[in-house]
């Protein structure tokens, strides 16, 4: 929609996108670190049914108020700080609802749904916008997805009370506060937390440069855009099957130890993305499938992390920790894409963009290895219903 949106608007493409993807990255970034303070403050229905709310105003306005670039970026910004503690409420979730050997089950369905919620928007938003032949219309006419929503949050919130679950006794957890500030003294957290940067960087920056890459001649395969929106797709659906396997794989292949497939998912990524460089690939049947499995593999790492907080931490922190680790990796997405434009604009190819994706892909794999014990750490036994 942006091509219409700067007809509507009568500006150039990156006023546009500056408007409603920049504005959308840095409040969501924000609001997804100070969601988790809410998350853990006041539970996740209440935050659902408040920032789905402010979700749905900021689509609905779009029409009255979105019809500059200062509007419209007010109300991206307000769908933003919606959106944002949403993205980080999956590790609160599963820490105060499922037993820990489901949390990554849940996790990896988040993945999955956003997935699935994504590739619907794109078929959905070009609907509307068909329909109505205003995208400022389309865009709030798009909000009957919030609102059902917000519907379905409520009824949440009206629901039981979640069971009592086993946590973890650590030193100096007895309030929210001690059990945040041990949590960050823990190297575990950090190295956790560089893999969560990675992963954002290199999430981003494969899914930017990637399209690119296979359409353009010259500079990159020169297949046309047809074919790189094709191959996209399929990439589309391992992102699914990736982020709804990631549980399964870590309980039942790996005993529920989250450090070897976090490990292996970005070593995997970084060996299928690099591989997509060479012309005995690009020139094979070989492409697609190295394009897929670097597409799935990316897509475990997210939920394998949010389950590892969830598992680990006392669940009256896991918000603000899955809250801070969503809002870092959303910055680091957007200078993944940054750097993979800057080094397709000085070397005028795409192996350095490919190249950074790979290195922090490695980054994130070395990191991984970090992700062990934590310190004063014994799992509760039981659970109480």
């Amino acid at each position: 929609m942006i091509g219409d949106l700067c007809k509507a608007l009568q500006t150039e493409p990156g006023a546009v996108v500056g408007a409603t993807m920049g504005t959308f990255n840095l409040f969501g970034a924000l609001a997804a670190i100070g969601g988790g303070w809410l998350l853990d403050r006041f539970g996740f229905t209440k935050v659902w049914i408040g920032c789905l709310a402010l979700m749905v105003i900021g689509l609905v306005l779009t029409p009255f108020f979105g019809r500059s670039i200062l509007g419209l970026s007010v109300l991206r910004s307000l769908q933003a700080i919606g959106g944002g503690p949403i993205m980080a409420s999956a590790g609160k979730v599963a820490a105060e609802w499922f037993v820990p050997e489901e949390r990554g089950t849940v996790t990896g369905a988040q993945g999955l749904a956003m997935g699935v919620g994504i590739t619907l928007g794109f078929s959905i938003a070009p609907a509307f916008l068909m329909k109505t032949g205003d995208p400022m219309k389309a865009m709030a006419a798009v909000s009957i997805v919030g609102i059902i929503a917000l519907v379905l949050a409520i009824v949440v919130a009206f629901g039981p009370n979640a069971p009592e679950m086993p946590q973890p006794e650590v030193a100096g957890a007895a309030n929210s506060d001690n059990a945040f500030a041990w949590a960050m003294k823990q190297p575990v957290t950090w190295a956790t937390l560089v893999v969560v940067v990675a992963l954002g960087w290199l999430f981003q920056g494969y899914n930017d440069i990637v399209p690119g890459y296979i359409a353009i001649p010259g500079i990159g395969l020169g297949m046309g855009p047809m074919t790189a929106g094709k191959y996209m797709s399929m990439v589309s659906i391992a992102l699914m099957v990736g982020a709804a396997l990631s549980g399964f794989i870590v309980e039942k292949v790996f005993g529920g130890n989250a450090k070897p497939v976090a490990f292996l998912a970005c070593l995997f990524f970084a060996i299928f993305a690099f591989a997509i460089k060479f012309p005995a690939v690009t020139g094979s049947a070989a492409l697609v499938p190295c394009l897929v499995l670097a597409g799935f593999f990316m897509a475990m790492i997210n939920p394998v992390l949010m389950a590892f907080f969830a598992k680990n931490y006392p669940e009256h922190v896991v918000g603000r920790i899955c809250g801070t680790a969503q809002g870092i990796s959303m910055f680091a997405g957007t200078a993944g894409v940054a750097a993979g434009a800057s080094a397709l604009h000085v070397t005028g190819h795409y192996q350095w963009p490919i190249n950074i994706v790979v290195i922090l892909g490695l980054i994130g794999a070395v990191a991984a290895l970090g992700m062990g014990k934590l310190a004063d750490r014994k799992i509760g036994a039981s659970i109480q219903a």
